[in-house]
């Protein structure tokens, strides 16, 4: 893809946040609901990983699916956080894949850039400013609450910020990759405690929180981690 066209097209898949979130979430067999696209996983993550070689348009991507998630998981009640709620788990479920594919993109790039002896940390610094606090114009706009646990978790995803973008960080992302399955950890937990689950509540076992809404995001976050190496023929 050529430069020229990486930072309009982040805008534009962000746009069409809750068709990427079916497609990376779902095996789809028709159409997206929500624009009708018709568009293979595989062939969307290949268009991710030639787009995010720009860090504005992964951060923007990122932001956008974040948001969604976040919007989602705040439309759930108490209950479906204490009792087994299908609708939950579905959610929980596509979410979780959804962010596992971004982060096998990520951590694509951002080894690719340092094989290539490119700016990996330039690239890392441009993702960060707009995954986490900038402007974005066409996500859909959500309260000041879930914006702020949505900031949270993904301050949770980027992990330290000073951290150096070195030979031996870009092996770990690869092989240790977990920053949107604490993300989404994130997320779980904050919507959980709004809306009045106490901490003993999300450790209790047997119990809902913990061994299956948790055990959901570690195991389809792993999915869609895997799924992306694959589609982008890594594996």
């Amino acid at each position: 893809m050529p430069a020229a066209l990486r930072t309009s097209m982040g805008y534009m898949i962000g746009d069409y946040s809750g068709d990427v979130h079916e497609i990376l979430g779902k095996n789809l067999n028709g159409h997206s609901t929500y624009n009708d696209l018709d568009l293979d996983r595989g062939d969307l993550v290949r268009v991710l990983r030639a787009t995010s070689e720009d860090g504005e348009a992964f951060g923007v991507i990122h932001r956008s699916q974040a948001t969604l998630i976040g919007e989602g998981l705040h439309e759930f009640p108490a209950d479906s956080y204490r009792k087994s709620d299908p609708e939950l788990h579905a959610w929980v479920k596509q979410s979780s894949s959804v962010l596992g594919h971004l982060d096998g993109v990520r951590a694509d790039v951002i080894y690719d850039l340092g094989q290539a002896e490119k700016d990996a940390n330039s690239w890392d610094k441009m993702m960060r400013y707009h995954a986490l606090g900038a402007p974005v114009t066409g996500i859909p706009l959500v309260g000041d609450s879930i914006q702020r646990m949505v900031d949270v978790g993904t301050a949770q995803y980027l992990g330290e910020e000073n951290t150096k973008v070195d030979k031996q960080v870009r092996e770990d992302l690869v092989k240790h990759f977990d920053y949107g399955q604490k993300e989404m950890d994130s997320l779980l937990e904050q919507m959980a405690r709004s809306k009045g689950l106490e901490p003993e509540e999300l450790d209790m076992s047997p119990g809902e929180f913990e061994d299956n809404i948790q055990r959901l995001n570690e195991e389809w976050y792993q999915h869609g981690l895997k799924d992306s190496d694959l589609k982008m023929g890594e594996r």
